[in-house]
């Protein structure tokens, strides 16, 4: 059997997908990008929620541009110098060309060096390294020369005059004294008019700004976002219509409300739907009578927590049972989780949210927290992950407001058990409808 008659090339879960490939709102986040880079000077903030399409976003818009991207991945306890430290790890001359002859007839005048980009190049634009080097020094000696004494003002060049494109990945991750420093770091660049690319979370994007006045109207903020509903309707109905499969709008629309804005649940999802039916080939799906019900749908979502997202059961566990588990009083961290099980679908519930929620939930008598209890939770959110290395939830004082970091959390979160599935009645009075529609067709094909 060929890979192109599987349906997993259809809906795709891993990789580009061909069949069901949507360009959301045509292309206008490709071109934002593409002119802010054309600004230079640009701090290009592209922001959004965890697999929603940042990485995939910039990779095709430096490929179209001919820009290689020089990439740095931060995390809690990165620092400045280790970045720049790996930003120059990442260099390699002969992989990528200088932006234009004009300009490497300018950087070799100004380093008084060939013009051809190299180790030796760089080293000529910094007086400390031009006076540690030698004519006889070898490339690879100079490299090593240089990575014992990052910093910023050595990506300046490389940034300039070759056609790399610093990108700068999860920088919410750093510890907030380290990036007060990158910030003020990169007003240099910014002055050299060289633009970064930046990826993040889009509700941590104000922190660039507060930490560095000077960088204001300098930054050019590509909030991907999560995908609209019709986006991700379109996804799974680009995908049916191919294997000439009818699946009733309703569902279709159930399946893009609950992916929490992720093209890859929608993927999922509907490859759950197929396999559930033992349909794995284009042949076993081609007019196919298959009936998919509300009831089973909602099977299909448990599954997909339960087999894709397992990973957060210990993280989920985790939370639920807060800290000094035998001593609370309340179920604070469960309920606060439960609130985002209710719809309509949130990613962050503003404090009094929370309570508007709490107050819906089915609780016993003594069981709702009091605001003290509540507060107390929120606050100390922060200190119980880090302790725990889990980091899914955020608290955020200054805007009174919980946010789900990881939107496939929040998917596991609303399906890690089975909701009420509703009237199942109906659902086997539709089945029944259909076998009688089926038999009907049968019998005047007998007798025409």
């Amino acid at each position: 059997m060929a890979a192109a008659d599987k349906v997993t090339e259809v809906f795709k879960t891993v990789g580009l997908p061909s069949v069901t490939y949507v360009k959301r709102d045509q292309g206008r986040l490709e071109q934002r990008l593409d002119n802010a880079l054309d600004e230079r000077g640009k701090l290009c903030l592209v922001t959004g929620p965890s697999k929603t399409g940042k990485t995939t976003l910039y990779k095709e818009v430096l490929s179209k541009r001919g820009d290689v991207p020089l990439v740095v991945p931060c995390d809690s306890k990165k620092t400045c110098d280790e970045i720049w430290r790996q930003a120059l790890e990442a260099v390699d001359f002969d992989r990528v060309e200088s932006r234009s002859e004009a300009q490497t007839l300018k950087a070799s005048a100004e380093a008084e060096a060939s013009g051809k980009l190299g180790w030796g190049w760089l080293a000529q634009f910094n007086a400390k390294f031009r006076g540690m080097i030698g004519k006889d020094s070898s490339e690879s000696e100079i490299r090593k020369k240089i990575l014992a004494d990052p910093g910023p003002d050595l990506l300046i060049p490389i940034l300039k005059y070759s056609r790399y494109v610093l990108v700068i990945e999860d920088f919410h991750y750093l510890e907030d004294s380290q990036k007060i420093i990158l910030f003020q770091q990169w007003k240099r660049f910014i002055d050299n008019e060289i633009s970064v690319v930046v990826l993040g979370t889009t509700h941590r994007a104000v922190d660039i700004a507060d930490s560095n006045k000077d960088l204001l109207g300098r930054i050019a903020q590509i909030d991907v976002g999560h995908w609209e509903e019709k986006d991700l309707k379109a996804i799974a109905n680009q995908g049916f219509k191919h294997l000439r499969m009818s699946v009733q709008g309703d569902l279709v629309d159930l399946v893009a409300r609950e992916s929490v804005g992720l093209p890859i649940v929608v993927q999922q999802v509907c490859l759950e739907m197929l396999h559930g039916k033992s349909i794995y080939t284009l042949g076993q799906a081609k007019d196919t009578k298959s009936k998919f019900t509300n009831d089973y749908l909602q099977k299909c979502f448990f599954n997909v927590a339960h087999n894709n997202y397992t990973q957060f059961k210990p993280y989920y566990e985790t939370l639920i049972s807060g800290p000094r588990e035998k001593a609370r009083k309340y179920r604070t961290y469960e309920l606060v989780l439960a609130c985002f099980t209710l719809n309509p679908i949130k990613f962050s519930l503003k404090r009094r949210d929370i309570d508007d929620r709490l107050s819906k939930l089915e609780l016993g008598p003594g069981e709702l927290p009091p605001a003290a209890s509540l507060n107390s939770t929120l606050g100390a959110l922060k200190k119980f992950q880090e302790k725990r290395k889990v980091e899914l939830l955020e608290w955020r004082p200054t805007e009174d407001k919980l946010y789900i970091i990881e939107p496939t959390f929040l998917f596991y979160v609303r399906w890690r058990a089975i909701k009420d599935a509703g009237p199942v009645q109906l659902d086997l009075f539709e089945e029944l409808l259909t076998r009688l529609s089926d038999l009907r067709v049968s019998i005047e094909a007998v007798n025409p």
